[in-house]
């Protein structure tokens, strides 16, 4: 073995041109490979930096009632490894009269502090240090402008108190509500929050510091953590809640609360959790790409380590003659592979982390919409170098190994005749095959030739395309037929080149393709959205001026109240009997709110009440009379149907009947939707037309087995002045979707004065804390921004392998007419002029270029078809995303790599001498 390492070292120094060359590949191999790998592990720790940033660092939470006395239980348990806590809310009183009366705030440990979101909302001053100093809401400075950090206030705290009880802190104003005073507090402000409170809520929202040493027994707190091993969080959040004494709720389920995609990010998904094809899109993106980027180094590196082993075929039959094995034959190649690899790799992975750098450096210029978040930090971690690392060394293996694997395993003699003749050894029984070929093949020539000058096209200058069917196009057609093994590296390789370009941009361009249209089938059916929470019922004159707005075609304007319906299994539609077993099969699943009681069944149910016009035009459009709805407040248009979980995609929902319905029939309901609502209000409804679509899109996203009642808006809120305080509050809110007229064309200038519109109304009625107002070309712009940051990655990998494929093209040819020196000198010691042998390389060229370009269409057609079907998109649709551009400018830019190769290589044969060239052995 010393002998052999010697010879790999002293081999290398002697072809110091090929090793250069190889050198070359396995630095941009390295390269690609480490700013590949880099790129997806920023990209993965970016999203773990933005779920953390706007969600918290955390991995589950203690959702149900948790006290002081729990907390040693919590902090000793064996998983955890850190506990946020965030205290009870404290009131303190500021004023007697206007809207907000009120100071409500939480303290917070100084982990939970560190570890979760609201320390980013900070827009001025600190974070608070002790007890006494307070963040609060940037709603008490605009609303007291004498007020500035540093100031202290001395201020009454105690209880909010209505009709004797102690209410919520964070419940609505009553009128009649009083303030029990229990103590006095000193407050130093130290911050601005950037956080807003509804208007009927008659507070500010603010945080401050606690210990943990201050929390009693009895006080209630809110408990926040992290596990470790964090794969355990799933299994370990529910042993520790029973452990410290949590009930289960009527599905079986402790009241718990997860971290649901930061976990994910770390691949821990829930038990239950079905599994779905949209999963592997993009790590399956990912693993292909990285998989045509090794092949085609592969390829392209084996070529270069093919050319430097046919220039030391007779060194390596000296050595077989001597004794040496063939794994000591193939132990030198790859020891060559590895002396030329490992000084590269510091160099490789320092310009890959460097072309990652500028990169993203790119993407955060252009990163300036829909991101609050710092710019991404370029990472270049172990998890980045090690993959880079492994796949540099097992692509410089692979290459190496593979002609170095096909030449240990001939005899010794082969390997003498090969170097001597200039052929590669064949199997023996193609041999006598290629002597006769060999042989008639230069008889044929040699008739041919004494017929060149006759040829129109021999004259230098005068060559002519049409006229490549003659003796050029014969000789060329024979040639490339003869050396199809030869050339099997280079077809290879460009194929793959060309496979992996286009792969990564099938991929890419399809993604986006099915975003698109799910986003836009979206906007199509909702222009503008509003959504407006205060507490208080609207006045009429809002709902008027809303309806007055010209160019709406279309709007929903709406209130949602939650409630029940208690049915039995006889009641259960053809559709829920036949895909999931009845109710029965639907419980079984555990992951649906429907719950069997006394052998009865609890479905939820929406009451969705339409504004008066709204409703109108719904029932227009349905060519339903709306007067008995407005005059029988117990009746309801039912929508019977919901989304089959099983057959639904993202973009093609599948329905299904919920019940067997009647028009007529009647049905009960209760406000107690869950174990865990107070009220026990309960009512009848009459069931009126059975229809088939809803008063807008936004309402299809119901959960799943949800029964939907549409009735006027003044029915829903007299059925829930009955229900709970806590229903009723939420049956106040309005929710409004808004269609623009497309009479003459639709465009964004009319999208957006119709949404002025709407928003100098909303605004006039409302608080800027009391709504939530969103149209399209708000969407757009945030979406614009996000594909011009992806467009630069894409055109970068885009360019990066459209050199490396176009590279590898180059050497594959150059190499191979290096080695056909002989053959072209033979040529022209018969009488083979210039103008004809650049005629004979053109149609080299055209032929090799052309070929696997056509052999890569199936492949592409398969990959295509795959990612198609995963993404939901038909081929039509996908049409107008496709990157034909880029395929065709990339076809053309490699015939013109081939046919510029051929032109370089055959200026050297014109000036090659003959004799010289024949006298070659090398080669």
């Amino acid at each position: 073995m010393q002998v052999i390492r010697e010879y790999a070292f002293s081999s290398l120094r002697r072809n110091k041109y090929t090793s250069s060359a190889i050198l070359v590949a396995l630095f941009l191999m390295t390269t690609l490979l480490s700013c590949f790998c880099g790129m997806v592990y920023t990209m993965w720790a970016d999203d773990v930096f933005l779920n953390k940033w706007y969600d918290g660092d955390w991995h589950g939470e203690l959702f149900d009632n948790s006290y002081g006395r729990d907390l040693e239980k919590i902090e000793n348990y064996a998983s955890v490894s850190a506990v946020m806590i965030k205290g009870s809310w404290e009131v303190a009183k500021i004023s007697d009269s206007g809207r907000r009366l009120y100071i409500i705030q939480r303290p917070a440990t100084k982990e939970y502090w560190n570890s979760m979101p609201e320390k980013h909302s900070i827009l001025e001053g600190r974070l608070p240090k002790t007890d006494s100093e307070l963040v609060l809401s940037k709603q008490y400075f605009e609303d007291h402008p004498d007020a500035k950090l540093g100031d202290t206030l001395t201020l009454p705290v105690g209880d909010r108190m209505y009709q004797g009880k102690v209410c919520l802190e964070t419940d609505i104003w009553r009128d009649g509500e009083t303030f029990r005073q229990t103590g006095t507090k000193t407050y130093t402000l130290v911050g601005i929050m950037d956080v807003t409170t509804s208007s009927a809520v008659p507070a500010y929202t603010g945080m401050s510091y606690m210990s943990r040493e201050s929390i009693a027994p009895e006080d209630s707190i809110t408990v926040y953590l992290r596990f470790d091993p964090m794969r355990d969080t799933y299994r370990e959040l529910p042993a520790l809640a029973e452990s410290i004494g949590y009930e289960k709720d009527e599905y079986g389920e402790y009241l718990l609360r997860y971290n649901a995609r930061l976990l994910a990010d770390y691949f821990i998904m829930p038990p239950k959790q079905s599994f779905s094809l949209e999963m592997l899109v993009v790590p399956l993106m990912f693993l292909v790409l990285a998989l045509l980027i090794v092949a085609v180094f592969v390829l392209i590196i084996h070529n270069a380590f093919a050319l430097s082993l046919n220039e030391k075929t007779a060194q390596f039959g000296t050595l077989s003659c001597v004794g040496a094995s063939p794994r000591q034959i193939l132990a030198a190649a790859v020891s060559e592979a590895l002396i030329l690899v490992i000084p590269v790799l510091p160099f490789g992975l320092a310009a890959g982390w460097f072309v990652n750098i500028q990169l993203f450096a790119n993407i955060n210029a252009h990163n300036d919409i829909g991101r609050a978040a710092p710019d991404i930090v370029p990472v270049f971690g172990l998890p980045a170098v090690l993959p880079a690392l492994l796949l540099s060394l097992l692509t410089a293996c692979l290459s190496a190994r593979i002609p170095a694997k096909r030449l240990a395993r001939s005899l010794p003699i082969e390997i003498i005749r090969q170097e001597e003749g200039g052929q590669k050894p064949e199997r023996k029984r193609h041999k006598k095959r290629r002597k006769e070929t060999g042989a008639s093949e230069t008889h044929w020539f040699n008739m041919r030739s004494r017929r060149l000058k006759h040829v129109p096209f021999a004259h230098a200058g005068r060559s002519h395309p049409v006229r490549f069917s003659g003796i050029i196009g014969e000789l060329s057609a024979n040639s490339l037929a003869q050396r199809k093994h030869s050339y099997r590296t280079a077809v290879i390789s460009l194929c793959l080149s060309f496979l992996l370009l286009t792969a990564f941009l099938y991929s890419f361009s399809i993604q986006e393709a099915s975003n698109e249209l799910i986003r836009t089938q979206a906007m199509e059916e909702e222009h503008v959205s509003v959504s407006i929470s205060d507490g208080r019922e609207a006045d009429p004159e809002f709902f008027e001026e809303l309806n007055q707005v010209p160019g709406i075609s279309q709007a929903a304007v709406y209130n949602n109240l939650t409630c029940a319906a208690w049915v039995s299994a006889k009641d259960a539609s053809p559709d829920i009997q036949e895909r999931f077993g009845g109710f029965d099969g639907i419980i079984s699943r555990n992951k649906y709110s429907l719950i069997k009681r006394d052998g009865r069944y609890r479905m939820r149910t929406a009451l969705i009440g339409l504004e008066e016009d709204c409703f109108r035009a719904y029932c227009g459009r349905l060519g339903i009379d709306p007067e008995p709805y407005f005059s029988d407040p117990s009746l309801a248009l039912i929508y019977n149907y919901t989304r089959d979980p099983d057959a639904s995609t993202r973009r093609h929902p599948v329905r299904c009947g919920l019940l067997n319905l009647n028009q007529g029939q009647t049905l009960e309901f209760t406000e107690h939707a869950y174990d865990e609502d107070e009220g026990d209000y309960t009512f009848s409804l009459k069931v009126g037309e059975l229809v088939d679509a809803l008063p807008c899109a936004d309402l299809y996203n119901a959960q799943h087995f949800t029964l939907t009642a549409v009735m006027p808006m003044r029915h829903v809120l007299d059925i829930s002045a009955f229900c709970s305080e806590r229903r009723h509050n939420s049956a106040l809110n309005i929710n409004g979707r808004f269609l623009v007229g497309s009479e003459g064309g639709l465009s964004d200038p009319q999208i957006e004065k119709v949404s002025g519109q709407l928003e100098d109304i909303v605004s006039y009625y409302y608080g800027s804390g009391d709504y939530i107002f969103t149209d399209v070309i708000d969407q757009r712009k945030m979406i614009e921004d996000m594909k011009e940051s992806w467009n630069l990655i894409i055109a970068f990998l885009t360019a990066f392998l459209a050199v490396i494929g176009l590279s590898s093209v180059w050497a594959a040819i150059t190499g191979n007419l290096r080695q056909r020196s002989r053959e072209f000198a033979m040529l022209k010691s018969v009488g083979l002029s210039p103008a004809q042998l650049q005629s004979l390389l053109f149609l080299e060229g055209v032929t090799l270029g052309l070929k696997p370009l056509l052999w890569s269409l199936p492949f592409q057609i398969v990959f295509m078809a795959v990612f198609l079907r995963l993404g939901e998109v038909t081929l039509a649709e996908y049409l107008p995303f496709a990157p034909l551009g880029t395929i065709l400018g990339y076809t053309a830019l490699i015939l013109l790599v081939v046919l510029g190769a051929y032109l370089a290589g055959g200026r050297r044969l014109k000036h090659e001498n003959i004799m010289t060239a024949i006298k070659d052995d090398t080669l």
